[in-house]
């Protein structure tokens, strides 16, 4: 994929569906998957997504929390630490990363001047609530192109 100067797009399927990978392909599968910290470790541009599948959810703190702890709805453990990326490291696949597949990476997917301001005011630190809690994150405030396009109180009347 490197060579090609492919990359790989990540989604949350495992969330919903990762007891049934154990069923079909091992235990031993579902630890190493999705193996994102290879991907990075060997230079595969890594972007990650919350629609790709029939079955998900569009709120990407759920997909999030997935990342980080390797469970499913269900409550299973499945992914093993090797392959578990740390935070910096996830939300940069749903932004640096992602912005990266539209070619869009000089544009937004970070907080530069000169790129747009896309941005969210979240409810609580990403980068300090308990793992557990990632998944109960809102945006309180969502900018695209530096235009509010959501609000909730304390923010609606700004």
């Amino acid at each position: 994929m490197k060579a090609l100067g492919m990359g790989w797009t990540v989604q949350d399927a495992m969330y919903f569906g990762g007891e049934q990978f154990v069923q079909q392909n091992g235990a031993e599968a579902a630890r190493r998957a999705p193996p994102v910290n290879t991907a990075k470790r060997i230079g595969v541009p890594v972007g990650a997504g919350t629609d790709a599948h029939r079955v998900a959810s569009y709120n990407p703190f759920t997909a999030l929390q997935w990342f980080l702890d390797g469970k499913t709805v269900g409550g299973a453990a499945i992914r093993g630490p090797e392959e578990t990326p740390n935070r910096a490291d996830a939300l940069r696949f749903y932004t640096i990363g992602s912005a990266w597949f539209s070619f869009d990476e000089n544009k937004r997917g970070s907080l530069e001047v000169g790129k747009f301001a896309d941005l969210a005011v979240l409810s609580k630190d990403y980068m300090t609530v308990p793992i557990e809690q990632i998944g109960s994150i809102e945006s309180l405030l969502t900018m695209v192109g530096g235009k509010i396009v959501y609000a909730a109180a304390p923010y609606q009347n700004h």
